[in-house]
């Protein structure tokens, strides 16, 4: 539930990405790029949390048709304010959430990469909420385990203490990811730095209902989505509370399975 943390310090992830690709090509060293990155989220972090708790406020449970509509209207704006011409993209079943695509193409790159993260959460009963609802977003000093109370959005000239946290449906899990990839764009941008691939970012609207539509979309699409390796910014965080990059992730399987015994 709670969003901030991973979102204020993980923005640089689209220059992590590069590095990972080896395809990093940089005037300065790499520490430099991070640097800047976490001066402009610095900077600009209120805005960011504005945005971000304005999209966290929009139901997302992948059955909503109206909630979903309105996630993709939403995200389809934040991303065309970015300069990354988004578009939907369909399978065979017009009426399934579809993927919002959205791309960064540098002249002269040789490779692409997609970034992934979905932009709906799990159903929720709101009467099970300590304190808050799914998609009122709350702003709490600390974790509820560590004994946080309810705070105000922090106010222009404030510190924001690294262990506040939103609580809201999906703040981190896992439209922390899609506000971490816009972010980092941002953020490259104002920078001016550019990136050595080409960046495709793809939104999936079904994650929480086991994306049983993602396979032909990207059938659909798949001259489209043509790249060199995925990026997937969704997974379970390391128990040291430390970020981790985890190679060759192939997907799982879903199976029911019926014992029986005493």
């Amino acid at each position: 539930m709670n969003g901030l943390r991973p979102l204020v310090k993980s923005i640089s992830v689209i220059a992590l990405a590069q590095v990972t690709l080896g395809q990093v090509s940089l005037a300065q060293p790499p520490g430099s790029l991070q640097q800047q990155v976490r001066q402009y989220r610095a900077t600009n972090e209120r805005g960011i949390l504005r945005e971000f708790t304005d999209l966290l406020a929009i139901p997302n449970v992948a059955s909503d048709t109206a909630g979903i509509a309105a996630n993709v209207s939403t995200i389809v704006r934040m991303m065309a304010a970015r300069g990354l011409e988004p578009r939907t993209l369909h399978g065979a079943d017009e009426n399934a959430p579809p993927l919002i695509y959205g791309e960064w193409k540098v002249p002269g790159a040789t490779r692409t990469i997609v970034m992934y993260a979905h932009y709906d959460g799990q159903p929720t009963d709101p009467a099970k909420w300590n304190g808050s609802k799914p998609w009122s977003p709350v702003f709490r000093s600390a974790a509820l385990d560590k004994g946080g109370t309810t705070i105000p959005f922090p106010a222009d000239g404030s510190s924001i203490s690294p262990e506040t946290r939103i609580y809201s449906r999906s703040a981190s899990d896992d439209k922390a990811g899609v506000m971490v990839f816009l972010t980092a764009v941002d953020a490259l941008k104002a920078i001016g730095r550019t990136p050595s691939v080409n960046l495709k970012l793809v939104f999936d609207g079904e994650e929480e209902a086991g994306s049983p539509h993602l396979g032909d979309i990207i059938q659909h699409n798949a001259a489209l989505l043509q790249s060199d390796a995925w990026i997937i910014c969704d997974g379970p965080v390391h128990q040291s509370g430390r970020k981790q990059v985890v190679y060759g992730v192939r997907g799982d399987m879903n199976v029911d399975l019926t014992v029986y015994g005493a």
